[in-house]
């Protein structure tokens, strides 16, 4: 593959992350009912009840999630490629990234799939609805060190960059370290079922799951510039060359 298709592509896989943010806004918070999300401390018949009167939303709403988080994919492969080539022979960082950015895409199915699955039956007990509700929450806030992982590791490799064009200003890899400590009051959703650590609550919903797509937002637009701007002294090199 040629130095110019190969760009092309990363452009490509970089515009991913727009849409990632889009679709997951429209399709995980919104038609799957996620914002606000149905907390801890509803009972069994007021979560059956929530699966009940939104089933035909929060069954499209999720099999569409599951699909368009693939977009993640993309975007954590060409962030990888881009770090690699900071880091050089033994990119590490680059690596948890990238394992960080595929574990994330499978946390977040595997609880989408879990509320689908509430959904599916709603003629079934509430208190199997509402155990299948849990799972799904639990599931994505317990396992948050995946993603955590993998905004803290492009932070450490973005601040190694000593290169005359970085691609990430020394501030977006500081944010990044602060967005991944977002994430651990969401431990504490384990165990309180009310407050702004419980699943619903500022602490453990709103402000890391802010965070983590406000980090994805500044991350994407820094790659697609940098991408940009090589593609774009590419071509008037070429032209320069054509001219002589």
């Amino acid at each position: 593959m040629s130095e110019d298709l190969s760009r092309s592509w990363q452009l490509i896989c970089a515009w991913c992350g727009p849409a990632f943010v889009i679709t997951f806004a429209i399709f995980w918070a919104v038609l799957g009912k996620n914002l606000p999300p149905a907390g801890p401390g509803l009972s069994a018949l007021e979560i059956a009840t929530h699966y009940t009167q939104n089933n035909g939303s929060i069954r499209v709403g999720f099999v569409a999630a599951v699909v368009m988080v693939g977009f993640y994919m993309p975007w954590s492969a060409v962030l990888s490629v881009r770090l690699a080539a900071i880091e050089g022979k033994a990119p590490v960082m680059a690596f948890l990234q990238l394992i960080g950015g595929a574990l994330t895409v499978m946390v977040v199915s595997m609880s989408a799939l879990f509320w689908i699955a509430a959904a599916f039956r709603p003629e079934r007990s509430p208190e199997m609805t509402q155990t299948l509700h849990d799972l799904g929450w639990l599931t994505i806030d317990q396992l948050y060190i995946c993603t955590t992982m993998q905004m803290v590791a492009a932070g450490i490799v973005g601040l190694s960059d000593k290169s005359a064009n970085p691609m990430l200003p020394r501030w977006t890899c500081f944010l990044a370290f602060w967005c991944a400590s977002t994430f651990f009051p969401a431990s504490m959703t384990a165990f309180l079922k009310a407050g702004p650590f419980a699943w619903n609550g500022v602490l453990s919903y709103y402000l890391p799951y802010g965070a983590w797509l406000g980090w994805f937002c500044v991350f994407s637009f820094y790659m697609i510039k940098h991408i940009s701007g090589q593609t774009k002294r590419a071509e008037v090199g070429l032209q320069l060359q054509t001219a002589q």
